[in-house]
Order: C-alpha cells, then structure tokens, then sequence
C-alpha cells in the first residue's frame, strides 16, 4: 500500500488511437490524430498559426464520492473519457474554421488522487487546490479548461480556479453564474468537503467576499433530494429546472428559462454531472437515475449556453467506467465531450475574455 498522495501525471498519448482513413482526402481526420500536450502547444505557439483553444483536464478522484457514501470508481474516468472522445472525427465545420486542428484542443495530463479507495483527511482538499491551479494557469493563457472528473467534488476546485483567476486580472467585477445539471442540488452539510457538498462551498465563499451566488439547477429530481436540501436551495435563492419539467415543458420555455439565468451575468461556469442522464442512457455513474433527461435535451441546453458566448469553464462528473454496459456510458460521455468541444470551437463570442472580480 502506497501512503495517500496527489500528483500531476502528464497526458497518456496510448490513449490516442483510432481509426486511419489512407484511402479518403485529408478531411477524414480524427482528434486523436490532432490533440497536443497543453504546455507543448503552448510553448510553441509563437511558432504555429494555433494557440490553444481548450485544454482537457483530469481530475482522477474518488475521495468525495467516498466521502459522499457513493459507489467509487469515477477516479479511472478521466483518460477513458478523453479516449472516447479522441476517437470521433472532427467535423466539416471546425475543420473550415482553421487552417490547421494541430494544438487547438490539448491535453494538460491530470491530476490524481491516490487514496487506496479509503477516506483520508485533507486529502481531497488538496487535490481540488492543484486542480483549480491548473484550471487558472489555462485561464492565463486565454484557453478554456473542461475538467474530466472523477466525482462532482471537481465543481469547488473548478471554481475556485476561475476565481483564482478572475480575482488577479486588472478588469472589472464580473459577475459569475453557476449551471448545473444534474438530479441533485449538491448543497449538503456535511463534517468535511464531499462530492455532495461543492455548491454550498461556492455559495458559503461567495457569501465572505459579499457576492452573489447565481447557481441554475437543471434536472432536479424531487426522488433525489431531500425537503432538506429543497428548503436550503430555496434559502438560497437556487433556479431550479425539474426533471419533469425538462420532459414536460415545451423547448421554448425550457430555452427562455436559461436564457432569463445567464443575461444579467458575465461569466458562466457550466458543469455536468452525468448522472442527470437516465440510467437507460448513462448507467456508468455512482448513482443511476430512474428518470433523469435524455442525450438530445442535455446536448440542446449544453449548446444554447455555449453559444452565449459567456462560459468560461466547463467540466464533466461522475462517470464511472467500472459500471458501464458495452462501453455505453463512455460512448456518450466522449460525444457528449466532442459536442461541448465543437461548440465551443464555434461560439459566435469569445469566451477566453480575462474578467476579474473584487478579492
């Protein structure tokens, strides 16, 4: 048994495989063939006509989940995430829109937490610090991060590394709102820091730098909260989207609810936690939705808030390839991965704007 660490490993490029296409033209190309180690890309972008645009991050950690009395496992997801995804071919769009695909998306390797599957103290809270480390120094060098975790105990570090990075740029407050999908509001008390407790944690620092706390839930299931953790969203001040509203509403109303969320705000941290996808869909999570949303209504609302324009850090949770049926869960994670990258890659707005808030 080795004792409990975090580390940086660098990206797995065995990961990167796929098909070749020697018979097609040079459109048939696929992303592994172009994803580039972050800081290679970077150094070299005085060199190249691309910088990069967006930077995969992992986050191999099961100690919230843990913590969280979940089923453990989601820590093995990052590099098979980034491998689904790496195995889609880019499509025409983004190909027109660059000259070359070399180091647009990269890979910044991930950051691990060894635990030997057993709750250790300060340990998560250490390794939630070097990942939102990571996601400002992308930030700094105007790429947008999308964090692969392990549990949803990667929303506190991916906000605290936006706000690391938005609290030293010389530009005015901005203000930051949170979307969420997901069946469960994430807002539990709790004796220390799990994968149910990182939207309380944001509301909890944004309450001590006397900020608002804009956070938009979108999937809730009333089977997966408790009145409990209801009545504390509702002292919050929460939007909610329910799970029967997503199916029973008509996509109108659903799109003018989102749309009414983020247009008094600047910046948008969007996260997905893939258990807000039913179990028929997404069985690879810790906890299975009976309901839940369907892919299409994930990749719409996930499109809608892209093209806002505003979203600054994105990152995907809870996937757990130790209880995956046939590769299901992967297969939609990677296209769910390569839809969020191709949308980003095509915004009408740029969102690698440096903002800053008040410290």
């Amino acid at each position: 048994m080795t004792p409990p660490n975090v580390y940086h490993q660098a990206p797995d490029f065995k990961a990167y495989t796929g098909r070749a296409e020697p018979f097609e033209n040079d459109k048939a190309c696929y992303w592994y063939q172009y994803i580039q180690a972050f800081d290679d890309a970077l150094n070299r972008k005085n060199n190249q006509k691309n910088q990069p645009k967006i930077a995969l991050i992992g986050f191999a950690c099961d100690q919230g989940v843990n913590r969280n009395q979940g089923r453990i496992g989601a820590k093995h997801a990052p590099d098979a995430i980034k491998s689904s995804f790496a195995k889609l071919p880019i499509s025409y769009q983004t190909q027109q829109a660059f000259q070359s695909m070399a180091g647009i998306v990269t890979d910044a390797g991930n950051v691990v937490c060894d635990d030997d599957d057993t709750i250790c103290p300060n340990l998560l809270e250490i390794a939630q610090q070097d990942y939102a480390d990571k996601i400002s120094t992308v930030l700094n060098a105007n790429a947008l991060p999308i964090g692969l975790g392990g549990g949803h105990e990667i929303a506190w570090g991916s906000f605290l590394g936006l706000w690391q990075h938005m609290a030293v740029a010389p530009t005015p407050l901005a203000n930051i709102g949170i979307i969420n999908l997901d069946a469960h509001f994430d807002l539990r008390q709790d004796q220390y820091a799990t994968s149910g407790t990182p939207f309380r944690q944001i509301a909890e620092h944004l309450d001590i730098k006397e900020q608002p706390f804009h956070y938009l839930c979108i999937g809730i299931s009333q089977f997966s909260n408790t009145a409990s953790l209801y009545e504390r969203a509702f002292d919050l001040g929460v939007s909610v989207i329910g799970d029967d509203d997503c199916h029973r509403l008509d996509w109108q109303a659903i799109e003018q609810k989102i749309l009414a969320f983020i247009a008094p705000l600047d910046v948008i941290y969007l996260t997905i936690d893939m258990d807000c996808l039913a179990g028929s869909v997404m069985p690879a999570v810790s906890a299975v939705a009976a309901k839940g949303l369907s892919l299409d209504f994930v990749e719409r609302c996930v499109l809608l808030i892209i093209n806002t324009g505003k979203v600054k850090v994105i990152d995907m949770a809870e996937v757990s390839p130790k209880y995956d049926i046939d590769g299901r869960g992967l297969k939609v994670a990677g296209r769910l991965l390569a839809v969020m990258v191709e949308a980003v890659l095509s915004s009408p707005s740029s969102p690698f704007k440096s903002l800053s808030v008040s410290k």
